[in-house]
């Protein structure tokens, strides 16, 4: 081979050299590209070290396990479909919805309201809110009847309108009402008011029974009843 000029081969020798260089630093990984390719560790680590970045446009795929001990955002949305485990504080700035079932241990603390729409039931032991109504055991505040009613079964009831209480057990009644207060029981009542005092039904007594007595005259037997006078048994 027969060189025609020297400064071709001072040339090729001197990209020799800038190339060997080059390789021995391990600079050519700063700006480097793979495409359709593979680039796989064996061991060892991958570190991103000095306030780097990683950033991945595509998916990451993760099939062990993953330890973040700094600030983690999510800016999308994220789906979890496996069992998860928090042990720290999780602070929820915007609405949550769950639309499976919650087992809760510990103790809750709500310092906002709550609100159960549609058919939703709220259970604590043998309290039930559900339906606008509260049932304890056997008793029931339902404040949609008579304005507002507690029930107790077998047809005893406290029902409360405006101006108005009632006590009931069967036909055995209490009312309070602007007119005063009225028991009633066994077709007999007693009301107490302003404008007095009113007894229907009272049991009656013959005149001959009564000495000195007068018709319509009101007495009290030997046995504390109140009975009304009139002329014959």
């Amino acid at each position: 081979m027969q060189l025609r000029d020297l400064s071709d081969a001072f040339w090729w020798i001197r990209r020799l050299i800038f190339r060997v260089d080059r390789l021995e630093s391990g600079a050519m990984l700063e700006n480097s590209s793979i495409s359709n390719g593979r680039m796989r560790f064996i061991g060892g680590l991958l570190r991103v070290d000095s306030g780097g970045r990683v950033e991945i446009v595509g998916t990451l795929q993760v099939d062990g396990t993953s330890t973040v001990t700094g600030e983690f955002t999510v800016a999308g949305p994220w789906s979890l479909t496996g069992d998860g485990t928090i042990t720290g504080r999780v602070e929820i700035s915007g609405p949550v919805e769950i639309s499976g079932d919650v087992d809760l241990t510990g103790t809750m603390t709500v310092t906002g309201d709550v609100e159960v729409t549609g058919s939703g039931k709220i259970t604590v032991g043998n309290i039930i809110i559900e339906d606008g109504k509260i049932k304890a055991g056997g008793m029931t505040i339902n404040p949609d009847v008579n304005g507002g009613q507690i029930e107790f079964g077998d047809g005893r009831t406290i029902n409360a309108g405006t101006g108005f209480l009632g006590v009931y057990d069967g036909d055995r009644q209490i009312i309070f009402n602007l007119s005063g207060v009225t028991l009633v029981a066994g077709g007999r009542s007693l009301a107490v008011g302003p404008a007095g005092i009113r007894v229907t039904g009272a049991g009656t007594i013959a005149q001959a029974d009564v000495p000195d007595s007068f018709l319509g005259a009101a007495v009290i037997d030997s046995s504390g009843l109140l009975l009304r006078v009139i002329a014959g048994a």
